[in-house]
């Protein structure tokens, strides 16, 4: 394992050939940025506010225990429990604004871990290890979700990323995405309600604003690719969790016009799964769960 400074952060770099990354296990076990050479697949911003990274646009961010926005009675960020108590709800989770412990970690692996505390049972009343494991190839990166019930009732729980993929809006245009599922879905915003549409389209071009905050129910995640027209490079997913449909959800979103960057982040679940159960796991006390996907960054 070797530790660098980063913006003035201690940092990870794996390295595996000509593909490099860096992570944070102190900010959410949070992958800033991923390299294949001169190319930045995963980008991070030269002028990240390190006082609040869960604002950061850039890198991997971990979501869990509940992705996106929760509900509960039209009002947003709360999640009610079997046992009827309402609590909040942080966007996202709570993972990406914890601090992570490293179990292992050598030359192009890392393995970092996250266990239940006072603050995470404030708003997540269950006993829980989250072990988030990240693997460099020399054009690829897998990282492995394993949840573990260390508790003695069922935990609920989603799990998902959001991969900032270091795409200019000015080529977007020129990037291609692939990407067909069973539905297409949004969240209405002022309930939690998740409304399916039968897709419009499984190929076009990142230009295509009807992209931009969409769900994508059931995705094959082997098929999800990016494709740069001019270069030919390409961006792809392979699902390489040990059960199959581990993979409920893929959203693609940017946040404005003029925006640096395209997100294409597998999840679990749909938002507010813990109402809808859309996608929702629960693991029963002494078991655990792994999911995990890979991306390849390759010039073809």
């Amino acid at each position: 394992m070797r530790l660098t400074n980063f913006q003035g952060q201690p940092v990870i770099e794996l390295q595996n050939g000509p593909s490099r990354a860096l992570v944070s296990p102190a900010h959410g076990a949070r992958l800033l940025r991923w390299s294949v050479g001169d190319w930045e697949v995963v980008r991070w911003p030269e002028t990240a506010d390190w006082s609040k990274p869960q604002k950061v646009r850039g890198g991997n961010p971990v979501l869990f225990p509940f992705i996106a926005r929760s509900f509960h009675d039209n009002q947003i960020g709360f999640w009610k429990s079997s046992d009827g108590t309402v609590r909040p709800a942080p966007m996202h989770g709570f993972a990406r604004d914890s601090a992570f412990s490293i179990v292992t970690a050598d030359d192009s692996s890392v393995e970092m871990r996250l266990e239940a505390n006072d603050t995470t049972r404030a708003v997540y009343p269950f006993d829980f290890r989250f072990e988030v494991t990240l693997r460099l190839g020399v054009d690829s990166l897998e990282v492995c979700y394993r949840v573990t019930n260390t508790g003695q009732e069922a935990l609920p729980w989603s799990a998902g990323h959001h991969f900032y993929f270091g795409i200019p809006a000015s080529e977007r245009a020129d990037w291609q995405l692939e990407l067909p599922c069973r539905h297409w879905a949004s969240q209405d915003f002022s309930t939690g309600e998740i409304q399916l549409r039968d897709p419009a389209t499984a190929r076009d071009a990142l230009s295509n604003p009807d992209w931009i905050d969409r769900l994508h129910v059931e995705p094959d995640l082997d098929r999800i690719q990016l494709a740069h027209t001019s270069t030919g490079r390409t961006i792809s997913f392979q699902d390489t969790s040990p059960q199959s449909g581990s993979w409920h959800c893929a959203t693609t979103w940017t946040e404005k016009p003029d925006s640096d960057f395209f997100c294409v982040e597998p999840w679990s679940a749909l938002p507010n799964a813990a109402a809808n159960g859309f996608g929702l796991q629960t693991t029963r006390p002494g078991e655990s769960l792994k999911i995990s996907c890979q991306i390849l960054a390759r010039n073809t």
